[in-house]
């Protein structure tokens, strides 16, 4: 104890300093108290063997008398989130490099291991600014993981910045008809700035699954946007059935976080009829957003196959046989080659059914490792795919019509 206490008269010997910056050189040492307290008994006791320690301090010249000023922001703070909904929040502050520098300098000089600037300023204005909040009958704690805003203050600029964080709205889609993508595509001729060819909307196709799902959510939300997460994609001319397509509508800076899905989802399935339907909403944490891109779901597809001449039952079954029981060596398909890398990828049919409704057609199951692409598994894309049905029946083959029964996989339902 004597040895910190020499330290404190050496840092207070010939230097100004307040009870906030005093304290945090010693934020070990008085558990319960806070740094101002801790700073000030210090000095108290320091005051009672060296009259030369003044009991009170007149400035700081290590934090420049910033947490006289935490009222101040405080109140900026609270301005700040006027109109804004949230549970959650953290405080941050960019602290100019003097202040950082001269902590840095007495630290070493003095072989002190405190308490940074930054951590005590935030806590300290981010408590009198949940305590302004609670006096309004508002209940917010601080969230180091996911808040849902962020106030950065920046005291150099003596600026004060919100960052409204994303709300995630989980749920399923069921794609029922061929001629819509998953989200948005751009026309490929402007861009997106809008030409003749996409009638100047800036669009190769007219709708697509996020934008029937996201407008209700972002009305209600009050949000300057979204983005759409999915569990992997299906083709834009195949359908997805069964309980759907796991999905996560991520809103940005949304004012407005309570939300009654319930009638959220009925007004999106009115309105999308016979497009797509969602299941059940559910407001998720970004993380899942993380397991729905890197989950490597299972999935169950049918396809409408046609063959270019006459296939017979036995071949058919045999040709299953080998499927399931072979690796299947897979390059990168030729029609998404412009925007994929170009690789051979190894992936295994796990189960594949299904029988000719005449002898040039067939309907056909298959349950697939997640990246199985089950077009060419069908043809072959001209060898890219080995083996393939085409190959094993000895016919050229082409699916005509793809489903999506089921996504299988660790998701929330």
């Amino acid at each position: 104890m004597s040895i910190l206490l020499e330290k404190a008269r050496q840092l207070l010997s010939g230097r100004e300093l307040c009870d906030h910056c005093l304290g945090r050189f010693f934020s070990a040492l008085g558990s319960g108290l806070r740094n101002r307290e801790r700073g000030r008994a210090l000095r108290v006791v320091l005051h009672m063997t060296d009259r030369a320690i003044a009991l009170a301090s007149n400035g700081c010249g290590l934090c420049r008398g910033a947490f006289a000023h935490v009222p101040e922001w405080a109140e900026r703070a609270l301005q700040a989130v006027e109109g804004l909904e949230f549970q959650t929040y953290l405080m941050g502050t960019r602290v100019p490099f003097e202040i950082e520098a001269l902590e840095q300098a007495l630290q070493k000089e003095y072989d002190l291991r405190g308490e940074p600037f930054k951590q005590e300023f935030n806590r300290e204005v981010g408590r009198l600014f949940g305590a302004r909040l609670s006096e309004r009958g508002r209940l917010v704690h601080v969230d180091f993981r996911e808040p849902q805003i962020v106030l950065v203050m920046d005291l150099q600029q003596a600026k004060l910045t919100v960052q409204i964080n994303s709300l995630f709205v989980y749920g399923r889609y069921r794609k029922l008809v061929r001629t819509i993508p998953q989200t948005r595509w751009p026309c490929r001729a402007c861009g997106g700035r809008g030409c003749e060819e996409c009638a100047f909307t800036g669009k190769r196709y007219a709708e697509s699954v996020e934008e029937l799902i996201s407008p209700p959510l972002l009305r209600e939300t009050r949000g300057s946007g979204t983005a759409f997460h999915g569990a992997g994609r299906e083709d834009i001319d195949a359908r997805m059935l069964g309980r759907g397509r796991p999905f996560v509508l991520e809103i940005k800076e949304p004012k407005i976080r309570t939300l009654d899905l319930e009638r959220l989802q009925r007004e999106i399935n009115e309105q999308a009829a016979g497009k797509v339907e969602v299941s059940p909403l559910k407001l998720v944490s970004g993380s899942v957003v993380e397991r729905l891109k890197h989950c490597e779901a299972e999935k169950i597809y049918e396809a409408r196959v046609r063959f270019s001449a006459p296939v017979s039952p036995d071949r058919l079954r045999e040709a299953f046989a080998v499927l399931e029981q072979t690796p299947i060596q897979q390059r990168t398909p030729r029609r998404v080659s412009h925007r994929r890398a170009d690789l051979v990828r190894t992936r295994r049919v796990l189960a594949i059914s299904g029988e000719l409704v005449n002898p040039t057609e067939a309907r056909i199951r298959v349950h697939g490792e997640g990246g199985l692409y089950i077009k060419e598994l069908i043809s072959g894309d001209e060898g890219r795919t080995r083996p393939s049905l085409s190959e094993l029946v000895g016919v050229p083959a082409e699916v005509v019509e793809l489903d999506v029964l089921e996504v299988l996989g660790d998701f929330l339902d």
